[in-house]
């Protein structure tokens, strides 16, 4: 049903059907607010908080995806201690897709699977 997104994972975390909803709309809302700041950072040529941004993704996007892009983001976190900017900056944005998509999935995922339940 989903390209990226892996949300039985999520529900084992859960304990009840609230508490997975106010999950899923903190991963959204964050994913959503990181991913624009990445871009801002990357945009001004910060690499601490391309860094910083990286880390923080790579916890939760992993919590969430399928193997595929958890992997990836493990990579890219684990490249964005050696790699320059701009090298980051183009795996970045390679992988900027997928995330996009990830948001997407998570508020299909918030619309119709938990608030049906709910």
């Amino acid at each position: 049903m989903y390209s990226h997104l892996d949300p039985s994972k999520a529900y084992e975390f859960a304990m009840d059907h609230a508490q997975m909803l106010n999950l899923a709309q903190t991963f959204h809302e964050s994913l959503e607010k990181d991913l624009q700041s990445l871009h801002a950072a990357l945009t001004q040529h910060e690499s601490e908080p391309v860094q910083r941004l990286l880390h923080s993704l790579k916890g939760y996007v992993t919590f969430l995806c399928g193997p595929d892009l958890s992997q990836q983001m493990i990579h890219l976190e684990a490249m964005s201690r050696s790699k320059s900017l701009s090298e980051l900056a183009d795996e970045i944005a390679k992988i900027t897709p997928s995330l996009q998509s990830l948001l997407s999935e998570i508020q299909l995922w918030i619309n119709k699977d938990l608030r049906a339940v709910g």
